[in-house]
């Protein structure tokens, strides 16, 4: 593994990290969707949800092309949640029962905007 691939494990394995305490912050603070869906569907959606990135993070350890872009994809999306849980929150003034999930979604952005740019600095060439 080169240097700069082994930069990337600890960043991305946080972010894994950081996007199941989201999934849990959002079911011990009553995240609006569990109501819509109830406790088992939105947990099996949020377990299917996390194995993309798991075979994505899979993909970037092995170099894979196609695995950089999707992993941007990715990254940036949790990066972008994470600020409108707060945003959504501080909106609508609801936090339990409405949009849970901002104090873990503080730490998804953290880890994201670096993420994000170190995914593009480091992804394969086209060669």
């Amino acid at each position: 593994m080169t240097p700069s691939k082994k930069r990337l494990v600890a960043p991305y394995m946080a972010m894994l990290l950081a996007h199941q305490a989201h999934v849990y912050e959002e079911v011990w603070g009553g995240f609006f969707l569990m109501g819509v869906y109830g406790l088992g569907p939105f947990l099996l959606i949020n377990w299917l949800l996390f194995c993309i990135p798991a075979i994505l993070f899979y993909g970037v350890l092995l170099d894979k092309r196609w695995a950089y872009p999707l992993s941007l994809i990715y990254v940036g999306f949790m990066a972008v949640q994470g600020i409108g849980h707060n945003l959504l929150a501080l909106i609508t003034g609801r936090y339990f029962d409405g949009f849970a999930g901002g104090i873990s979604g503080l730490a998804m952005f953290a880890i994201g905007v670096p993420l994000f740019l170190a995914l593009r600095r480091n992804r394969p060439s086209r060669a």
